[in-house]
């Protein structure tokens, strides 16, 4: 799950032509921080999650599907 999200945060920041650095000062959260979760190494809570989004002009939005 770690990949995944790292993978995904990774998509939306070049989507937002955003640098990790840029994205760190919108968000107050560490530039070192931000590249552990896209490299699949951190373990950021939702409200992280949220405000990396939110930094990225995005929202956060968590699914449960069904594997069948």
């Amino acid at each position: 799950i770690n990949k995944l999200l790292a993978y995904n945060l990774l998509l939306a920041r070049e989507e937002a032509h955003m640098t990790q650095k840029r994205l760190s000062e919108r968000t107050g959260i560490y530039q070192a921080d931000i590249s552990k979760i896209e490299r699949g190494i951190g373990n950021p809570s939702l409200s992280t999650l949220d405000r990396v989004a939110k930094g990225l002009g995005m929202r956060l939005e968590i699914n449960f599907i069904s594997k069948i």
